[in-house]
C-alpha cells in the first residue's frame, strides 16, 4: 500500500513539473509587431476630412445688399453669443449672416427661441455645417 502511494505521489510530481515547464516556455515567447504607415494614407485622410460636408441647419439673422450692415450684424451676434459660430456669406445680390451648426432642426429651433427677442425676423435654413465646430 505504501509503495502504491509512493508511486502515485511520484507520478503526480513528475506530471506537475513537466506541465509547469511547458507553461513557462509558452509564457516566455515574446511577439513583436511593427506597423509601417504609408504617408499616402495620411494624405488621403487629410484630403477626405477637408472635403467632407455635413448637412445640417443654421439660423439666418440678416440678409441685405450692403456689406457693412452684414459685418455689423455678425459682430453684434458674436459678442452676445461667443460659443456659437456666425458666418457671413455673399449670394448675389445679398450678404447673409447665418449662425450655428445644428445637426437637427429641433436643435436649431431651440436656439432660435433664445435669440428671437434680439432677431425677430430670424429663420431656420438648411445649410452645410462645420463638423469641427460640433466636436468642441
Amino acid at each position: 500500500m505504501a509503495i502504491r502511494n509512493l508511486i502515485l505521489f511520484t507520478f503526480l510530481m513528475c506530471s506537475t513539473i513537466i506541465y509547469g515547464q511547458t507553461t513557462i516556455e509558452n509564457d516566455s515567447i515574446v511577439y513583436k509587431t511593427t506597423t509601417i504607415k504609408d504617408y499616402r494614407i495620411e494624405k488621403l485622410d487629410k484630403i477626405y476630412t477637408e472635403s467632407y460636408e455635413l448637412n445640417g441647419y443654421r439660423i439666418q439673422i440678416f440678409s441685405g445688399n450692403k456689406n457693412q450692415p452684414a459685418k455689423q450684424a455678425r459682430m453684434t451676434f458674436a459678442q452676445k453669443y461667443k460659443p456659437i459660430n456666425a458666418y457671413k456669406t455673399y449670394q448675389q445680390p445679398f450678404f447673409k449672416v447665418r449662425v450655428g451648426d445644428f445637426r437637427t432642426k429641433l436643435e436649431a429651433l431651440k436656439f432660435q427661441k433664445t435669440i428671437i427677442e434680439y432677431y425677430p425676423n430670424c429663420f431656420i435654413v438648411k445649410d452645410k455645417i462645420d463638423f469641427e465646430a460640433l466636436a468642441d
